[in-house]
């Protein structure tokens, strides 16, 4: 009947009331959500392998992952990933983990034991793409020995969830006539998000297909949502302690690392990523809502952060409660052809602790080390 949604919408419908989570105890996996306002963060846990993968965005932490990543894929795997057995210089990594995520997206799976890369997946803008018909090409590589475990399947379904938020119209997939297993799989993730699929064109050895996107952006009306389960405030001590450095929960990481205090406060210490979205927002609004000593209400200057982090101009730290998963403090710096802007901040209830002195302390390092300066315009 003309009232009938159409049949791509029906599809999307009847998918997404098995969630990506759920559809992985097929594989033996039991997904765990052990992060309250995390979109992406999940645990994968393969008891019968004793097997534990961690689930997340991808941020300029992963540099050293990356290289290691492509190091341990074959020529084979490089050929069908990069149509080709080609080198990864550093820039190229670069260009790979410092991601703006206003516009692109991509989510790693990291091996708890190893804290080595065991897949990533990714979609890209397309530079020439319309507003009004945003077009980004898509990718997904798992490592050999994580392979016929859902894990591709649950990446790849991630960045079709995170594409239709940021209202994408159509991920183009480029693929090797000869890997059957990618085209299935994108074929098969399609399917779920009731995304129509077609091959557009065949040139030589590779074949691109588009899959166009069922559905609007709703990635506001889901923050929204899933920030009803917030957990309670956290009441924290603000006289000054000390606190020891912990590396050893990421021992390949740049950047991230915990404070751990004598109370028992954990504060993991990270580069923000697109995850972190509920979390700034609470934080924001937690900040705004905090009266000063004379009663007057402090603005956090929330116009001042981005709404998503940009690691091509910038860097984002965050400093995370491990305990109630909340914000204690965010640091920003981005710079533009003439100036450079920074901002700290730390929630109330943490100041005094020293996590302040160390997100300066971060965010100072990463813009001397890390953050490129743009090009001028000749406009």
């Amino acid at each position: 009947s003309p009232s009938e949604p159409p049949l791509c919408a029906k599809l999307t419908i009847l998918s997404m009331q098995i969630s990506r989570d759920d559809m992985m105890s097929s594989y033996g996996c039991v997904v765990e959500k052990i992060h309250l306002n995390s979109i992406w963060r999940r645990d994968l846990v393969y008891a019968t392998k004793g097997l534990r993968l961690e689930v997340r965005p991808m941020t300029p932490d992963d540099d050293r992952r990356e290289k290691e990543f492509f190091e341990a894929q074959s020529f084979e795997e490089r050929r069908m990933r990069f149509m080709g057995g080609v080198s990864l210089p550093r820039a190229a990594i670069r260009h790979l983990t410092h991601i703006d995520f206003s516009r692109d997206f991509a989510i790693v799976a990291v091996d708890r034991a190893t804290d080595a890369l065991a897949g990533v997946a990714r979609y890209v803008h397309e530079q020439n793409s319309e507003p009004s018909h945003i077009v980004a090409h898509a990718a997904v590589a798992v490592l050999k020995k994580y392979q016929r475990m859902g894990l591709a399947f649950y990446l790849l379904t991630s960045v079709f969830e995170a594409a239709r938020d940021a209202g994408v119209a159509t991920l183009v997939a480029d693929i090797l006539s000869v890997n059957h297993a990618s085209r299935i799989l994108f074929s098969k993730v399609a399917r779920r998000a009731g995304a129509m699929e077609k091959c557009v064109a065949r040139e030589g050895r590779s074949n691109t297909w588009h899959y166009h996107l069922a559905g609007t952006a709703e990635s506001l009306a889901r923050c929204t949502c899933e920030g009803e389960n917030v957990a309670a405030e956290r009441v924290v001590t603000s006289t000054p302690s000390k606190f020891d450095l912990d590396e050893s929960r990421h021992p390949r990481s740049l950047w991230r690392r915990d404070l751990v205090f004598p109370s028992g406060l954990r504060v993991e210490i990270r580069p923000a990523d697109a995850d972190d979205r509920q979390r700034l927002a609470n934080f924001l609004r937690s900040a705004i809502q905090t009266k000063n000593p004379a009663g007057d209400l402090q603005v956090a200057l929330p116009d001042v952060l981005p709404d998503a982090p940009d690691f091509t101009s910038g860097f984002m730290f965050v400093a995370i409660d491990v305990a109630s998963d909340e914000l204690a403090g965010v640091a920003y710096f981005h710079r533009g052809t003439d100036d450079a802007q920074m901002q700290v901040l730390v929630a109330p209830c943490y100041r005094g602790l020293g996590i302040a002195d160390v997100l300066v302390t971060e965010i100072m390092r990463a813009a001397s080390t890390d953050v490129a300066t743009p090009a001028r315009s000749s406009m």
